[in-house]
């Protein structure tokens, strides 16, 4: 059976310091979740727990205490509401969670490609594609090398901007089969999931079949996929279900390939 557009998790409201749309509410994001069919919506908002010490300097409003602002959830017989986080990884390889506040989650995702943050996940921006590879190859392993409860974590946007402005395509190219192999097959043993949120319309055909690669050899190795938006606004919410069906499309997914977190039930 294909793979169904049925869920989003990894969306933002205004408890994230960068989302500045009003609109962004829990109560919006159910009624999303209702308008597009789908059965679960997980609300990431960006968090470095204050109970974990880091070096750098992070977002002072990312905290778990604001991050339970948006409790209780509004529910809805048609539609669930999950309570996530986004958090990430500091130049020191620290995890930007601690197992009690990540216990506390339905879903955590975790960034390893925000290397646009120079000064909190790595200490200089990567100044060439050849150094941007091999932090993402690096984030990812760090990641990997920990004990987490991996069922209901997933690793964000994988090939997104962030990795190096305008030349992201060209970090992923350099990226050798024999390392993502590793890479994922390690990833399908722990269970994390694969956040498919690639926006596959707006770019040409060369950038699309570099920056779909990775998933690709993801799926090959038997990772399991979810679906996030990344929104920070309402209006990006309008196409994400054209754009998940997109890449649904490219990969050739099955239900099979989803992430069991974000099956019905």
């Amino acid at each position: 059976m294909k793979y169904i557009a049925d869920h989003d998790f990894h969306v933002h409201t205004t408890v994230s310091a960068c989302c500045h749309d009003e609109n962004q509410t829990p109560e919006n994001l159910l009624k999303y979740a209702l308008e597009n069919g789908f059965h679960k919506v997980c609300i990431t908002n960006h968090l470095w727990d204050e109970g974990v010490p880091s070096e750098a300097e992070w977002h002072p409003d990312h905290t778990v205490e604001r991050l339970k602002s948006v409790l209780p959830l509004p529910t809805h017989e048609g539609a669930r509401l999950l309570f996530g986080a986004e958090t990430d990884i500091d130049y020191n390889g620290v995890l930007g969670i601690s197992r009690k506040t990540l216990d506390e989650m339905d879903f955590v995702t975790v960034a390893t490609t925000h290397l646009h943050l120079g000064g909190n996940t790595v200490r200089e921006k990567p100044k060439t594609p050849e150094e941007a590879a091999e932090l993402w190859l690096q984030k990812i392993r760090i990641l990997l090398s920990m004990d987490l409860p991996f069922h209901k974590m997933g690793i964000a946007h994988l090939t997104c901007g962030h990795i190096m402005k305008g030349r992201s395509h060209e970090v992923i190219r350099l990226l050798r089969d024999e390392d993502l192999y590793e890479i994922f097959q390690a990833c399908s043993k722990k269970g994390v999931g694969i956040e498919l949120n690639v926006k596959t319309l707006d770019m040409t055909d060369e950038v699309r079949q570099v920056l779909m690669h990775p998933y690709h050899i993801a799926k090959d190795c038997g990772c399991k996929f979810y679906l996030g938006s990344d929104a920070h606004k309402g209006a990006a919410l309008e196409t994400v279900k054209a754009e998940f069906e997109n890449v649904i499309d490219i990969l050739d997914l099955q239900e099979t390939d989803k992430f069991p977190l974000a099956k019905q039930g």
